[in-house]
């Protein structure tokens, strides 16, 4: 590190060489945040979270949707005092591995809570989805199982307007297209429900614009092309993934097929036609893009995680066979949330991908290597997880929804020295020993104030 800083120093390498540097190895060293920048204890009530939602402005308010219809909105910038602690504890700094269950369990101080959507107030049934409008934290999108899709003021914190589906909602995703020319601009959101198509929903016109048909079961999941405004890809019940063109009148572009691994193979015509074309052996349910739109990361119940090449061949798209191991447990068909960290943060690529063991792996999406596994602690450490969203890119902090009404905030964390122990340890010369143990004392209290400005011990 000392190398590293003084390289960055003399200008040998980039402020962003710098900060790439130290965002990898906080991948290897993320754990579970205790006392401090955490959420209250059960903040949702013993009820799953199933959506988080932070905007990407200023990465400062989150939004979480529960299972028993409520909503929560959080400053990540406040925090409020929950408990006090005594001068001895205050002045010790604790590493995170002497952390016990009571310091899990009892933060002395959480993020504030701004405001409250009361249960059944808006929604009837549980909470499916919830995301920022992208471009200003002035409005956002809740989907619900009570077949409602609403959009909501956040300044009035009321939904302004409703769409009724007429099926159970599992997943949404806004596609806010700004262009110079407004008859060019898109602000459609994409629902998928308990019906084997796709509607798409225009925030402009208030009305369902698209229909796309062609799952042969439930849509579990749907995800806007980051780049695109006018590709789509979803995933069914069925275990196809198909991606869609909006533009055409038959939409569906291709389906993606596990099979295909090689990019030197003749294209196949009937690939929207053949039974057989599948991207997973069970219902696929998790969906996430690089920020490139060059890749494409699928999950299924048959408990693997496939990785396609969107653009170095013709459609359909080729399964690159990455490994990501046995530990992989996904057999609930819901929706679950795969992550990819922020793009450019790091030289490598990670993956977060939630275990039904209550685990959530990081990988890295080039071979597919585990970097570590995050294990919950505290009294509460069974819950597996629901949502999962990234606090912004260089931080190296997340923030998972677990099936039992926590938010759990997992950051990097070094093992730093206690400067009290540091100081008892300096032998003394021996023509400075001073038996006057007062004297002894505020010699020592001088070197751990000088110690405390360190930057290193902050």
């Amino acid at each position: 590190m000392n190398d590293l800083l003084f390289d960055r120093l003399t200008g040998v390498i980039t402020p962003l060489e710098f900060a790439t540097t130290v965002t990898e190895s906080f991948y290897s060293l993320l754990k579970q945040t205790a006392k401090k920048d955490v959420f209250p204890a059960n903040c949702h009530s013993n009820a799953a979270v199933n959506s988080l939602s932070l905007e990407k402005s200023d990465y400062q308010f989150l939004l979480s949707g529960c299972a028993d219809s409520s909503i929560k909105l959080w400053d990540l910038k406040q925090q409020d005092i929950q408990t006090t602690e005594n001068e001895v504890d205050a002045s010790y700094i604790k590493n995170i591995s002497e952390y016990d269950n009571y310091d899990y369990d009892n933060p002395v101080s959480a993020f504030t809570n701004l405001a409250t959507i009361p249960r059944k107030s808006a929604h009837q049934f549980g909470i499916s989805g919830l995301q920022w409008w992208p471009y200003d934290t002035g409005m956002f999108v809740t989907a619900s199982f009570d077949h409602t899709v609403k959009i909501w003021d956040t300044n009035e914190l009321t939904p302004v307007h409703s769409f009724d589906m007429d099926n159970r909602v599992y997943s949404i995703d806004i596609c806010g297209h700004e262009s110079p020319n407004k008859l060019t601009s898109s602000a459609l959101v994409a629902v998928g429900s308990d019906q084997p198509f796709i509607r798409l929903l225009d925030l402009r016109s208030t009305s369902s614009s698209h229909t796309l048909t062609g799952h042969k079961g439930k849509t579990l999941v749907v995800k806007w092309h980051p780049i695109n405004p006018n590709l789509l890809s979803s995933g069914g019940l069925d275990g196809e993934v198909k991606v869609w063109d909006i533009r055409r009148s038959k939409s569906c572009l291709c389906r993606l097929d596990m099979l295909r691994t090689n990019s030197t193979l003749v294209t196949s015509s009937d690939n929207l036609t053949r039974a057989s074309v599948k991207a997973h052996s069970g219902p696929v349910n998790g969906l996430v893009w690089d920020e490139q739109g060059t890749s494409l990361f699928t999950a299924g119940n048959d408990d693997k995680v496939r990785v396609w090449d969107m653009v170095s061949s013709l459609a359909p798209p080729v399964n690159k066979l990455v490994n990501f191991g046995p530990l992989t447990r996904n057999k609930y068909p819901q929706t679950i949330p795969i992550l990819l960290n922020p793009k450019g943060e790091t030289e490598l690529q990670y993956l977060l991908f939630p275990s039904e063991s209550s685990d959530v792996f990081v990988y890295r999406t080039i071979d597919g290597k585990m970097v570590t596994r995050l294990s919950r602690r505290g009294t509460k450490n069974i819950g597996r997880t629901t949502s999962m969203v990234s606090a912004g890119p260089f931080t190296g902090t997340y923030f998972c929804g677990t099936m039992d009404g926590e938010i759990i905030s997992w950051s990097p964390h070094w093992d730093k020295p206690n400067i009290r122990d540091l100081v008892d340890d300096i032998p003394l010369e021996e023509e400075t020993i001073d038996l006057d143990p007062i004297k002894t004392r505020l010699d020592k209290q001088e070197v751990i104030d000088s110690l405390g400005a360190d930057p290193f011990f902050k």
